[in-house]
């Protein structure tokens, strides 16, 4: 039995092993799941292969997806979701694994390189360009996005398993980096992240908030979400939350959750931050949380649903959820 996305990010090539953490997942039927507020859930769309991250080009909506799920069957790639459908984008890579927006053009996480797709006409790009490529030990890309400084920030993954209790010795790895928009002057943000998986900018932060994913076999420690400012060092592989007597001296995560929770997709409209659980709080099965920017406990918002969630988005106060097995909802956001 497999476990977490993480994996796929992490090794390319074993993308087709992970994303199944129980037996939910294609074969499930999608049930509607349901909204504390009480407003309606809505389908958005269905038969996408496995959806990670959204983005929005003005109201074109882009899907980016893994491999088809529980098969590993081939599928992914970056889609253009209307009309009920997801329709893949020419000349899209294989895999998806981050999506942002900087202007006209589409920045898109394909786990080794960064691509940015430029000239949408409503059909197709007129231009793709590739803005970085990491070496052959280089575990991945995971998430993305603009900062309010014009710089575009990543997760840096690590191989699973290979590194799941260990530092992986490859420099770019288990880490926040930025980047120009064209992809020069990397730095280092934060690091000491096992395997931070995608970013947000609330509204006024000039820091991303990530989600970063524990360990997923032996000693399992606390899930995380980090306000990843510069310099931060959140002590993985030596520090785990778990055991805080290691953790003297290394920079405390916003927010730890439980062992499995699995925070994926993270976003927010004003103080509120909304963030899908994988497998959800103990005993709650998938959903999507609230927490306040500045902390504090998760209070469920979206649940009920038939299998694992991953991506997660806000776009002109409608919150978008992707189910692993291709379903996508929508709800309106108060």
């Amino acid at each position: 039995m497999r476990t977490r996305s993480a994996a796929a990010l992490a090794a390319l090539a074993a993308a087709a092993a992970a994303f199944a953490t129980s037996g939910a997942g294609a074969a499930t039927p999608a049930a509607t799941p349901v909204a504390a507020s009480g407003a309606a859930v809505e389908v958005v769309a269905t038969g996408l292969p496995t959806t990670i991250a959204f983005a929005f080009l003005h109201s074109t909506m882009f899907a980016g997806e893994g491999p088809a799920e529980p098969t590993g069957a081939p599928g992914g790639g970056l889609f253009v979701v209307a009309n009920g459908v997801g329709t893949k984008v020419a000349h899209s890579p294989q895999y998806v694994f981050g999506l942002t927006t900087h202007g006209e053009a589409l920045y898109v996480s394909t786990g080794p390189t960064i691509m940015v797709f430029s000239g949408w006409n409503g059909r197709r790009f007129a231009a793709q360009r590739m803005i970085w490529k990491g070496a052959r030990q280089f575990g991945g890309f995971g998430g993305l996005a603009f900062g309010p400084d014009g710089r575009l920030y990543a997760g840096l993954l690590a191989v699973e398993p290979a590194y799941d209790h260990a530092k992986d010795p490859y420099r770019l790895s288990q880490a926040v980096v930025s980047m120009t928009a064209d992809g020069g002057d990397l730095r280092f943000v934060a690091k000491g992240l096992r395997q931070p998986f995608q970013l947000h900018f609330p509204a006024g932060s000039p820091y991303p908030y990530v989600s970063d994913l524990g360990q997923d076999a032996g000693t399992i420690p606390p899930d995380e979400i980090v306000v990843a400012k510069p310099g931060d060092d959140y002590g993985f592989p030596s520090c785990t939350w778990l055991d805080l007597s290691v953790c003297a001296g290394f920079t405390q995560p916003l927010i730890l959750l439980p062992q499995h929770a699995s925070p994926m997709g993270i976003s927010s409209l004003g103080q509120t931050l909304y963030v899908d659980l994988y497998t959800g709080l103990p005993s709650a099965g998938p959903e999507v949380v609230t927490i306040p920017t500045a902390g504090g406990s998760p209070t469920p918002f979206l649940t009920g649903f038939s299998g694992p969630i991953i991506a997660l988005s806000i776009h002109d106060r409608e919150l978008y959820v992707g189910q692993q097995s291709g379903t996508i909802f929508k709800v309106a956001l108060r």
